[in-house]
């Protein structure tokens, strides 16, 4: 059969991603790999009891299509939550509910995206999304980052450089994925103050927004957005669990008219009796409470990895300490390479993400991204031991 022009080479440019899914079943491995959330938090009792209320009072409803932009409860406590957490001023006509966040990252690149047009990331940045652009046969230009957020002096060389055919700027503000990173206020604003004198979407991934462990709530660029250029994207799949792959978009009432030509398109709807069970949970459970706890844990866990780097890995390398989010962003000394660390790893029962994977251009081989929500305190202790004695032998 002859394929599609877009399917040359994206297979091999999708691997990695495609690899670490596959590890979600591996067994008796130290998973640092994945973007995974530990299976301990979560609420099962909570969401079984909304599951049978559903079923009890609305079976018929919940078990047949529903609205293509979701049914209007979720997308009105979604909204009411954002407004509480983030200081926005949303409604149910702002929400549409996703198939999960990375739903919206496709239909983003759908909406916006000729070939040959321009997104701009972050470096490093999530690689499902520069997955996400890759069939739209997107020009992908990376912008660096710091601790404080993107290099807008680098940004800006790149919006004069590429005019219109910068469609889209991914980022991902926030505790970062895969460093951890969470920009600044005041480079957020200046973001803003700088994108606003052009005609350009942002995508925010917000997936891990309220994975703070500090008592610091960031507010997101949206709350400092004047033009409506933000789409925000959002997901339950941190905070609750990803196997209801449940997610939003927020943005402007003409957007998100938008975006439901194209979701029409490509799914009708979602799951009706998930959004149902959903808001069930969030009438009668306490979210907010069942977000404290995993913070607490993943804090812990955090301060695990954290200790245990600073015991087993040379001095030579070097990492992010987060504030928030799941991930250690680590950093090997010249000339080491992290996919040679892990092949080794993965013989001794470790695995992890090789930092080029979120390069487009796969220009950082020294990198490594280290996931600490997945495993106990004992498990990272004992596979940041097996990483660190790898490294030091093949130094």
């Amino acid at each position: 059969m002859i394929l599609a022009n877009r399917m040359k080479n994206l297979y091999e440019e999708s691997y990695d991603l495609l690899e670490m899914m596959k590890q979600v079943d591996m067994e008796g491995m130290i998973n640092f790999s994945g973007g995974f959330p530990s299976q301990e938090s979560y609420p099962i009792s909570e969401l079984s009891r909304a599951m049978v209320s559903v079923l009890d009072k609305n079976a018929k409803a919940a078990l047949s299509y529903g609205t293509t932009i979701g049914i209007k409860k979720l997308r009105e406590q979604v909204a009411e939550r954002m407004n509480n957490k983030f200081g926005l001023n949303k409604s149910s006509s702002n929400i549409m509910l996703l198939s999960g966040s990375q739903q919206g990252l496709d239909l983003s690149g759908l909406m916006f995206i000729n070939p040959g047009d321009v997104v701009v990331f972050e470096l490093p940045s999530y690689l499902g999304a520069l997955n996400a652009m890759k069939p739209y046969e997107a020009r992908l230009i990376g912008v660096h980052t710091n601790d404080e957020g993107m290099n807008l002096e680098e940004l800006e060389q790149v919006l004069k450089a590429y005019g219109d055919r910068v469609k889209v700027i991914y980022v991902n503000p926030d505790y970062q994925n895969p460093t951890g990173r969470c920009w600044s206020e005041d480079r957020k604003k200046a973001f803003m103050d700088l994108v606003s004198a052009y005609d350009v979407a942002v995508l925010e991934d917000g997936a891990y927004a309220e994975l703070s462990y500090t008592s610091e709530r960031e507010k997101p660029l949206m709350y400092y957005d004047k033009k409506g250029q933000v789409v925000y994207l959002g997901t339950f799949s941190k905070i609750l669990c990803p196997g209801i792959r449940m997610g939003w978009i927020c943005a402007s009432e003409e957007m998100i008219k938008q975006y439901l030509v194209l979701k029409t398109s490509v799914d009708l709807s979602g799951a009706t009796i998930l959004q149902m069970m959903l808001s069930e949970y969030l009438d009668n459970e306490h979210i907010d409470e069942h977000v404290a706890e995993i913070v607490k844990i993943y804090g812990l866990r955090r301060d695990a990895m954290i200790e245990a780097i600073e015991k087993y890995f040379p001095e030579s390398v070097d990492y992010i300490y987060p504030k928030g989010g799941i991930f250690v962003w680590a950093t090997l000394p010249k000339p080491m390479n992290a996919r040679d660390i892990l092949l080794r790893a993965m013989d001794n029962g470790v695995i992890f993400m090789p930092g080029e994977s979120f390069y487009p251009s796969r220009e950082d081989v020294r990198s490594m991204r280290l996931n600490f929500t997945n495993m106990s305190e004992k498990d990272i202790e004992r596979g940041i031991k097996i990483l660190g004695e790898i490294i030091k032998s093949a130094m």
